[in-house]
């Protein structure tokens, strides 16, 4: 229909905390999907900010009556989890590193000050360095460090990590990949064939190149037949959509690309996408603008995927000259991180005795025998001051926040009733 709507948590960023909230957040504001780092406890957090937002959900819905307070109604509205891979050095794959030690004394440090995510700290006079949860790659401080003295250090995210009942936590997958690369995809791609039985959805996410369209081709080629729906994540300029209105009109050049000439599947910009992407692309009539429209294109698909019962096949021409979706990674989260003190603090009166570490690191304690997280009491109690709308405070206008960004697309349907947010 040309609504999905995806929020990208970060490859590489594996702030637990953070990522709760925003998954939370972002569920209730009707997202379709959460990209998360291949990390077992990364996907964990993620989970539970999904749980988070079925408690809150099933709470506004009992309160005053726009949803159903049933759970099994509720799951069905929570938005697919799903984690990236690379199949080889990637920007979006890397952590940056520098000793303090070799800092001189008078260095202005830009590097802390145009950090986006804060994960660059300085204690003391050469002391400090890159908290890794933190960093999600996005190599800013790398290039305006004066002395050249930040690197970049790379990693492959693996998918033998995972178990099989790990697995079973995970609805999609991404592979990043670059052209030129169809030897590492197809290994990559070789080591995935034991979760195809759990996912629900390909995602290929590629840069833009001068050969770009004959290798995606190529990996269209290499993963057929398909038996799940394949989306092209046009990624047109990595993790900037948060730097200015103008980092949009790579990801929007890219996916029109892909659409014109790019293989069958659908196409989700990303890269640069901001709240200025969705405009342009409805100038540009890259956007399905109709309230109603068919869900699949079994064309983009293998024959033996097929729409769900009741749903007729769709306008060819429709899949051919618009977006299916929109992906939200820097931008989406910009908006939302400098809240989250302040979410947390109206939240604490609701979710009881919460699992959330609030030690000096801000990290999560973890069970090392399963990587799940510690909760006394998960269900959400009554607030400790009596008449308190946690929808009227940060919270609330955290969901406004995301509701007007996810809401430019998803203008029909999502998951939380239109009264908050």
């Amino acid at each position: 229909m040309g609504r999905w709507v995806k929020l990208i948590c970060g490859a590489s960023y594996q702030d637990m905390p953070a990522i709760r909230r925003l998954t939370m957040i972002y569920a209730l504001a009707g997202v379709d999907c959460i990209d998360v780092a291949a990390d077992y406890a990364v996907v964990a957090a993620a989970r539970q900010g999904l749980e988070d937002a079925l408690q809150l959900a099933t709470y506004w819905g009992d309160r005053d009556g726009f949803v159903s307070g049933e759970r099994n109604s509720l799951m069905s509205g929570l938005p697919w989890l799903m984690v990236s891979l690379n199949d080889s050095e990637d920007p979006h794959f890397r952590k940056a590193y520098f000793d303090a030690a070799h800092c001189p004394p008078e260095c202005d440090r830009p590097c802390q000050s145009i950090c986006p995510t804060a994960a660059i700290e300085f204690p003391s006079a050469q002391t400090g360095g890159v908290a890794r949860d933190l960093c999600y790659g996005c190599g800013r401080c790398i290039a305006v460090c004066p002395f050249s003295n930040i690197e970049a250090q790379p990693y492959l995210a693996r998918p033998e990590v995972f178990s099989a009942d790990q697995l079973t936590q995970i609805d999609a997958v991404e592979i990043h990949t670059q052209t030129g690369h169809q030897e590492q995809f197809a290994q990559l791609w070789q080591r995935l064939q034991s979760w195809r039985p759990s996912l629900k959805l390909i995602s290929i996410s590629c840069p833009d190149h001068h050969q770009v369209v004959p290798y995606l081709w190529d990996l269209y080629s290499l993963m057929a037949p398909l038996d799940l729906p394949l989306i092209w994540q046009t990624d047109g300029r990595p993790m900037s959509g948060d730097l200015g209105k103008g980092t949009t009109h790579a990801a929007i050049r890219l996916a029109q690309k892909i659409l014109d000439a790019g293989p069958p599947g659908f196409v989700q910009p990303a890269g640069g996408t901001n709240g200025y992407t969705i405009g342009k692309l409805i100038d540009l009539g890259l956007v399905n603008t109709a309230i109603s429209g068919s869900l699949l294109d079994d064309s983009s698909l293998s024959n033996d995927f097929k729409p769900p019962a009741g749903v007729n096949r769709p306008d060819i021409s429709l899949r051919r000259s618009t977006i299916s979706g929109i992906a939200y990674g820097s931008y989406g989260r910009s908006q939302i991180l400098p809240l989250l003190d302040a979410i947390d603090h109206d939240l604490q009166a609701w979710l009881g005795n919460t699992f959330l570490d609030q030690s000096t690191q801000g990290k999560w304690e973890k069970n090392s025998s399963n990587c799940s997280f510690r909760s006394s009491n998960d269900a959400l109690s009554a607030p400790a001051a009596s008449g308190q709308r946690l929808e009227e405070g940060a919270l609330g206008q955290g969901l406004a926040l995301a509701r007007d960004l996810v809401g430019q697309l998803k203008f029909d349907r999502h998951f939380l009733s239109p009264r908050y947010g």
